[in-house]
C-alpha cells in the first residue's frame, strides 16, 4: 500500500494529466468512488456536504450529484461563491439537478438533520493553522452528532505529517484519493482520521511517483529476514549481549531475552547486576547470566564497564537500558559502550534518558538504534514530550539527523526514521500500551540487528512483529484488550515472524 504526501499526489496527478487523463476524469473518479463508500457503509437518507474551495471541494461536488442521483435527500454548504476549472464544471450541474444550497447561517440546523456529513473543506494541500470562518465550521461539524467522512484529509490536518496546529475534523472514516495520505497514519493526525481507505481514481502505474514513507506490512517486509543456513552453530544464528535490570528491576531484563530468543537468536548474553543476577539466572534457563558491579542502590555503573565490554567481545550486537536507572553513573556507562563497543546497539528506556545533553551518538561510528517513546524523544533533543506527540514525523527525522542513528519513535503509528528513509508501522492495537511490552520490542530488534540485518530494517521487521504478535492474541483469544499483558506477547512472536518468511 503507498503513502502519499500533498505534493506527491500533485505530481501524480499532473504526470496522469500528462499522459492524457485529464484532471475532470480524476475528480469524476475520485468522487464517483467516495459516493459510492458513503452509501454502502452509512445508506444515507441526509447528507450535508461542506465543500471548500480548490479540487477538495470539487470532489465534494461529484460526492454530492451523486449521492442526489441515488435518492438521498442532499444538502451543499459551498464556501465560495465563485469556482473555476473542473471544480466550476461539477457546481454548476449540481445548479442544473436543483441540488439545495444553503447558508452558513443553515449550518448548524442541516447538521442536527444529516444522517452523514462529508467533509470536502480543506484538503490535502493544507498546513498550519485553520483560519477563523473554516474553524468555525470545523467546530460545529464537530459537534455534530452525525457520522462524518472526510475527503483525502481531515480539514485542519497537515496531510504531509499529520500535524494539527488548531481545530480540525474529527472523521468517522476518511477517504484518499488513490494513495493512503501520510497525515491520516501519523499523529495527531491519525486519531482525527478514523478508518482510513484509498480509492482507484485511475492513475495509471506510470504516474506513480517514489513515496519518501513507507506503509511496513509484511509484503514489504518478505524475504528481508535473515535465515539460519548450513552449515549452523549457536553463534553463527546471531549472540546478542543485552545490558538491563538493576537489583529492583528484574523482569526488565527477562522481556528483553525472552523476545530476543522467541525471534531467533543463536545465544543471547545477559549483562545485569549482581543483586538481580541469581534471581534472573533462575528464569532465564536458555541465557548466559552475569552479574556485573552496581552501586549502593543495586544500580550498574561506570565501574562495570570492564566487564560488559569483556562479554561484548563474544556477541554480535548488544541492547542497553531497560530497567538500568538514570543519573551521572547511568551516563557514563551508556557513554562508555557506545564509544568503546564496535557492534551495532540498541538504545532503550533508561539508557536513551542518560544521553541528554550529550553528543556522543553523533560521534559514534557504529550501528544504532534508539526506541524512545515521546517523553523519552524529548528529554533527548530537549523540547518535551508535548512537542513529540504535535511534530512526531519532524522529531524522529530531526533527532535521526542530529545523532546520526536509526530512531524508532513509539505509538500507536511507531515511525521508523534513518537518513531520508522513513516508515510508519502498520500492525499493533491499544493492548499494547501495557508495561514491559517496549523491553519485548527491544529484544526482537537486537536478535535481528545480532544477525546482520540492517538497522532500519530490522527496526521496521521488529515494530512489525511485535505489533503483529499482540493481534494474533486477541485474534486466538478473544480476550479484551485490556486483559493483555507483555508476556502474552511471548508464544505469539513465532507466528508473527513466521509470516514475514
Amino acid at each position: 500500500m503507498k503513502l502519499y504526501t500533498a505534493e506527491e499526489m500533485s505530481r501524480a496527478d499532473a504526470e496522469a494529466q500528462n499522459l492524457g487523463i485529464p484532471g475532470g476524469v480524476l475528480m469524476e473518479r475520485a468522487g464517483v468512488a467516495m459516493a459510492r463508500i458513503a452509501l454502502e457503509r452509512y445508506s444515507p437518507g441526509r447528507a450535508l456536504l461542506v465543500c471548500g474551495g480548490g479540487n477538495n471541494g470539487g470532489d465534494g461536488f461529484v460526492i454530492a450529484r451523486e449521492l442526489h442521483r441515488s435518492g438521498v435527500d442532499v444538502a451543499v454548504l459551498a464556501t465560495k461563491s465563485e469556482y473555476e476549472g473542473d471544480p466550476a464544471t461539477n457546481l454548476e450541474a449540481l445548479r442544473n439537478l436543483q441540488v439545495r444550497f444553503v447558508v452558513r447561517e443553515d449550518l448548524d440546523a442541516e447538521l442536527g438533520s444529516a444522517d452523514l456529513v462529508v467533509d470536502a473543506l480543506l484538503g490535502t494541500g493544507f498546513s498550519g493553522e485553520v483560519r477563523e470562518k473554516e474553524a468555525g465550521i470545523i467546530e460545529q461539524m464537530n459537534s455534530s452528532q452525525a457520522p462524518v467522512l472526510a475527503v483525502d484529509v481531515p480539514s485542519g490536518v497537515d496531510g504531509a505529517t499529520g500535524e494539527v496546529q488548531g481545530v480540525a475534523v474529527f472523521a468517522d472514516l476518511t477517504a484518499c484519493a488513490h494513495a493512503m495520505k501520510v497525515g491520516c497514519v501519523i499523529s495527531p493526525g491519525r486519531e482525527h482520521s478514523g478508518e482510513v481507505v484509498a480509492v482507484d481514481i485511475g492513475v495509471p502505474k506510470r504516474a506513480d511517483v517514489d513515496p519518501s514513507v513507507v506503509w511496513t506490512d509484511a509484503a514489504s517486509l518478505r524475504g528481508k529476514i535473515p535465515r539460519t543456513a548450513e552449515p549452523a552453530h549457536k553463534y553463527s544464528a546471531g549472540a546478542l549481549l543485552v545490558v538491563a535490570g538493576s537489583r529492583g528491576t528484574t523482569g526488565a531484563p527477562v522481556m528483553v531475552v525472552r523476545g530476543a530468543q522467541r525471534v531467533g537468536c543463536g545465544i543471547v548474553f545477559l549483562a545485569t547486576s549482581e543483586g538481580a543476577a541469581p534471581a534472573v539466572d533462575l528464569t532465564l534457563t536458555e541465557a548466559l547470566v552475569y552479574g556485573v558491579a552496581e552501586d549502593e542502590e543495586g544500580y550498574m555503573g561506570s565501574g562495570s564497564l570492564e566487564e560488559i565490554l569483556e562479554h561484548a567481545a563474544r556477541a554480535s550486537a548488544l541492547v542497553m537500558g531497560p530497567g538500568t536507572g538514570t543519573g551521572d553513573e547511568g551516563r557514563r556507562l551508556v557513554e562508555g559502550i557506545l564509544r568503546e563497543v564496535g557492534l551495532p546497539v540498541l538504545l532503550d528506556a533508561d539508557a536513551i534518558t542518560n544521553l541528554s545533553g550529550t553528543d556522543v551518538l553523533a560521534l559514534r561510528e557504529s550501528p544504532t538504534v534508539v526506541t524512545p517513546h515521546a517523553g523519552e524523544l524529548g528529554r533527548l533533543l530537549g523540547s518535551g514530550a508535548k512537542e513529540v506527540s504535535a511534530r512526531r514525523l519532524d522529531s524522529a527525522r530531526y533527532a535521526a539527523e542530529q545523532h546520526r542513528c536509526c530512531v524508532l519513535l513509539k505509538g500507536s503509528d511507531t515511525l521508523v526514521v534513518e537518513g531520508e528513509s522513513v516508515a510508519v508501522n502498520a500492525t499493533g492495537n491499544v493492548a499494547l500500551a501495557t508495561a514491559g511490552t517496549g523491553d519485548v520490542l527491544s529484544g526482537v530488534i537486537g536478535a535481528l540487528l545480532s544477525r546482520g540485518m540492517d538497522p532500519y530494517e530490522a527496526a521496521r521487521a521488529g515494530a512489525w512483529a511485535h505489533g503483529r504478535a499482540v493481534e494474533l492474541w486477541l485474534e486466538r483469544t478473544g480476550w479484551p484488550a485490556e486483559s493483555f499483558v507483555a508476556t502474552d506477547m511471548l508464544e505469539y512472536l513465532p507466528p508473527a515472524m513466521g509470516e514475514l518468511f
